[in-house]
């Protein structure tokens, strides 16, 4: 009896522990150390991977494109190239950053990708209501009120067009940028066209897509004496595309304040644009005698703001702020997170299985396959691990057969989920499993069980892709210590499990009549 006490007592001082250690070390960070809770809510951060593939015949080939640069809006980290037999140069200029890729001789079809990720801030003006119109043209800021190929500021219909919309030219600036975005974004049709389209074009048809706007934008306000220029870049939303987009800036009262008429952005940015190149460009220059096609794939996530990063990296509890550490010494960002995730994982299993009461092919294994999901997507990654279990289940029957030892034939079976489902080996010792249990107790129960695994796996996927909890994580590691204290709570979990009360509902309802 004095034993199991001592053991009682043990146990709530450990489990007390795990949960005064972090949350008290979470307060210090709060209070002694002054980190904001603002600065502590996780940012939007965007990765994004830039695909093109060349098909040469023979010739030399060159391919070149704009990066984004950091600054006070956007900042670029992460960047990776790879691009097989071509070299990559880059040449940074004032404003804009262009990469080229260049190889001699290519034949068949290359792959070239460059990724990095990108944290950038909402951005919104205030412009003075009084501020005029310029009445003269600042000599200074010539380059940005010159007429250009696409910019005919000098056509009559710029000046037609000024004329309905602005027939008094009397009148602040701030009413004159009204009036000429409120123009292209009311009166003139969008359209989702990714041609090259100048400004005069879009005003003789009426219709536009963001450059062809962004053109007639530029020259109207340029023919106002308003120094103005084109920006190219991307709107960062999750999944693929094969569009840029493209919005203007005026220089108003000494900054560049941006315009989107197409998505009614009047002096503002938001903080999913990411700009790529100032000017009127053209995104991507190639050779001409090869094919060529190009993608953006786009991953949101949350991250540690910079400003906490910044501040946990000069604090004592440095060893604590675990993403900066392994950030350090090369370790990268998403390796992290799986790692601090799994725990998570294990603890939606033991959820599953002493709570709920499904049964699974092990306690780590789902979280280790979401795990492995990842990089797949949850579909195709239950897809690949029933694909696994039926293979593997198949290959087993014929190894038993041969009468074959049981390690060579486990390493036969791993090499044949290599084979078929790389990226998901862990499952091979669930397909064992299934196996084992498809022979001892037959295929009703083995179907059972590996319905319920996927259904965990599902679970533990959720939660693990959650960024928001991917970002406390990354802040607060030490909150893996209240990990440790509920696995401690659910270990002492001697309730009635859920799937329990759905068998026998029956005799507990009668009982409680």
């Amino acid at each position: 009896m004095k034993v199991h006490f001592n053991r009682h007592r043990v146990f709530l001082a450990i489990f007390a522990l795990t949960l005064i250690l972090p949350l008290g070390i979470m307060a210090y960070k709060l209070t002694a150390l002054d980190y904001a809770i603002a600065g502590l809510m996780p940012a939007v951060s965007y990765r994004v991977e830039l695909s093109m593939q060349v098909h040469g015949h023979g010739d030399d080939v060159s391919v070149s494109t704009y990066l984004p640069k950091s600054d006070n809006r956007q900042i670029i980290t992460e960047e990776e190239n790879s691009s097989g037999p071509f070299t990559f140069a880059l040449q940074s200029g004032i404003e804009n950053r262009q990469a080229s890729w260049n190889a001699d001789a290519v034949s068949g079809e290359h792959n070239i990708r460059y990724s990095f990720s990108v944290q950038a801030d909402h951005l919104k003006f205030i412009i003075p209501p009084d501020l005029p119109i310029p009445s003269v043209s600042d000599a200074s800021m010539a380059e940005y009120l010159r007429e250009e190929q696409g910019i005919q500021l000098n056509d009559p219909i710029i000046e037609d067009t000024l004329n309905t919309i602005l027939p008094d030219r009397n009148v602040p600036l701030l009413a004159a940028l009204t009036a000429v975005h409120g123009f292209l974004q009311n009166k003139m049709e969008s359209r989702n066209f990714s041609g090259y389209t100048d400004a005069v074009t879009a005003l003789r048809l009426g219709e536009a897509s963001c450059n062809g706007k962004s053109r007639a934008m530029v020259a109207m306000l340029r023919k106002l004496n308003v120094p103005a220029r084109l920006v190219g870049g991307l709107i960062l939303e999750q999944g693929s595309k094969r569009v840029g987009h493209q919005w203007a800036e005026a220089f108003i009262n000494g900054h560049w304040v941006p315009f989107d008429a197409l998505n009614n952005h009047f002096a503002e940015l938001p903080s999913n644009y990411l700009t790529l190149y100032y000017g009127d460009q053209s995104l991507f220059k190639h050779t001409t005698n090869v094919n060529f096609k190009y993608f953006f794939k786009i991953t949101k996530r949350l991250v540690p703001k910079r400003e906490a990063q910044e501040a946990m990296g000069s604090s004592v509890l440095n060893i604590f702020n675990i993403y900066s550490v392994f950030e350090r010494i090369g370790v990268s960002q998403n390796l992290v997170k799986i790692m601090l995730m799994i725990p998570i994982g294990a603890l939606v299993t033991v959820v599953f299985r002493n709570v709920i009461g499904l049964e699974t092919f092990g306690t780590f294994l789902p979280a280790l396959i979401a795990a492995a999901a990842r990089e797949t997507g949850l579909i195709w990654g239950i897809i690949g691990f029933v694909l696994v279990i039926v293979v593997s289940a198949l290959a087993r029957k014929m190894l038993d057969w041969m009468h074959l030892l049981h390690s060579p034939k486990m390493a036969i079976m791993l090499t044949l989920v290599v084979v078929f489902m790389l990226p998901i080996t862990v499952t091979g010792i669930t397909a064992e499993r299934f196996a084992i249990m498809e022979t001892e107790q037959g295929i009703g129960k083995a179907a059972k069980i590996t319905a319920a695994t996927v259904v965990v796996i599902a679970a533990c996927y959720t939660v693990m892709d959650s960024l928001f909890l991917q970002s406390m994580f990354l802040a607060f590691p030490e909150l893996l210590l209240v990990v440790v204290a509920l696995n401690m709570w659910l270990g002492k979990w001697i309730g009635i499990r859920l799937m329990e009360f759905i068998r026998f509902r029956k005799l507990i309802f009668r009982q409680g009549a």
